[in-house]
């Protein structure tokens, strides 16, 4: 994998610690902008559980970073890509932002983000691509030379 493109995940991956530790200890920031009332104990919990949600992705993305095969990684980057793109711009602005009762410029920032993210990782995944010069660790490669 080329250097640019690393560091364009490691980026991500610190985007993603930012999130979680924002959700999982001062919620308050995130949560202003929703129309749900005071923080409660429920409120909380459900921010931390969305946290858990940037833990499983930064997981995820140092798992794929690790794969000697471009296609493999590439695999994992689109599905996450268009979750973020699917799942989380297009519902906020399809349904849930004027459900939840943000305000446009709020819902504009929070699904921007989520689109552009989305958009980031596909030219990620779509650059990503094997050289002669990369190392080839899998076994179906092993399997591959040997027929």
């Amino acid at each position: 994998m080329k250097l640019s493109l690393r560091v364009t995940l490691w980026v991500y991956i610190a985007f993603n610690v930012v999130q979680t530790a924002v959700l999982s200890l001062a919620p308050e920031m995130v949560d202003s902008a929703y129309r749900g009332g005071e923080m409660n104990p429920t409120r909380h919990f459900l921010w931390f559980a969305i946290a858990g949600y940037h833990v499983l992705i930064i997981a995820v993305t140092v798992v794929a970073m690790s794969l000697g095969r471009a296609a493999d990684r590439r695999k994992i980057i689109v599905i996450n890509a268009l979750m973020y793109i699917f799942w989380d711009a297009m519902a906020q602005i399809v349904h849930w932002g004027h459900a939840i009762g943000m305000t446009i410029s709020d819902l504009s920032v929070n699904s921007g983000v989520s689109l552009a993210v989305g958009l980031m990782l596909l030219v990620v995944a779509w650059l990503d691509r094997d050289t002669d010069a990369s190392p080839r660790n899998s076994r179906r490669d092993e399997v591959d030379r040997s027929c």
